[in-house]
């Protein structure tokens, strides 16, 4: 089993923003050239050290690795309370000497010579904010200083995974029909309150809808105890009681024309990738 991303730092467990109570995250996608690839993985395991303890308290940052899908791309989800806090990342960035060291750094001796920049494909490093889903629930959790509701309060599970603790992580995308956005919510909602109530323990699923990017784009995270319980969610996801509960209910209100979950999202915009610490 691949450790946790908690692994990824030395702050103990409390001091860690994750995908359960942060307010946002910023989900960064890069890809590796595929002859520098090992020293790409260690300039993110160098950076993420210092930043988490630069930043603690601000912006906790882990980073996985694709599986089952394009090979040497990395994501990185960076957890924070609310926007407004990126400035600081932005002042360490272009102000703080140790990060510019370990960004600066000739990472490449062998290889002509470099760092980060000749490490990553040109174009690929791009960035996407998620906040947490809310509104679906008539219990209030406002949390002070923190952007919306945390994804936490998504879930009565007492055992909860994250992206802190997961041994792997399933990212769901889809993009809901505009006339169709809050039904499709609701939709992505019921989904994962009956995926966690029949997996604590095993699985985690948190859903977010996408910000400053497009419209009425909605993402699941699927946190799992570790690889092999990704056979559990199918399971539960084709049962008899996922499908009389979930899928089987008429979502479509009548002046659209009716309908089940199918009529909800834009065909083909519904996609899986696997990832891990």
């Amino acid at each position: 089993m691949t450790k946790p991303a908690q692994y990824q730092t030395t702050l103990p467990p409390d001091q860690l923003l994750h995908s359960g109570n942060a307010g946002l995250i910023i989900h960064r996608v890069g890809m590796l050239e595929y002859g520098m690839a090992r020293e790409g993985r260690d300039f993110s395991v160098d950076l993420l050290d210092y930043m988490n303890r630069a930043q603690a308290g601000v912006a906790t940052t882990f980073c996985y690795e694709e599986v089952f899908g394009v090979r040497e791309r990395l994501h990185w989800f960076v957890h924070m309370k609310s926007p407004e806090k990126y400035s600081k990342l932005i002042e360490m960035v272009d102000h703080d000497e140790a990060f510019q060291q370990i960004s600066l750094k000739d990472r490449l001796p062998k290889k002509g010579g470099g760092n980060w920049e000749k490490m990553f494909v040109h174009g690929s490093l791009q960035e996407t904010v998620m906040c947490p889903q809310h509104g679906f629930s008539d219990d209030v959790h406002d949390v002070p200083g923190t952007f919306v509701p945390p994804a936490t309060y998504q879930t009565t599970q007492r055992e909860q995974l994250n992206s802190a603790t997961a041994g792997a992580i399933v990212l769901r995308t889809a993009d809901a029909r505009y006339e169709l956005r809050e039904e499709g919510r609701q939709f992505l909602y019921d989904w994962s309150r009956y995926l966690n109530a029949n997996l604590e323990g095993r699985a985690t699923a948190f859903i977010y809808e996408q910000t400053w990017g497009r419209q009425d784009r909605l993402h699941a995270l699927i946190h799992l105890r570790e690889l092999d319980d990704y056979q559990a969610v199918r399971e539960v996801d084709r049962g008899e009681g996922m499908r009389k509960e979930v899928y089987d209910v008429e979502r479509v209100p009548e002046r659209h024309g009716g309908g089940q979950w199918d009529r909800l999202f834009v065909p083909t915009s519904i996609h899986d990738v696997l990832m891990v610490p």
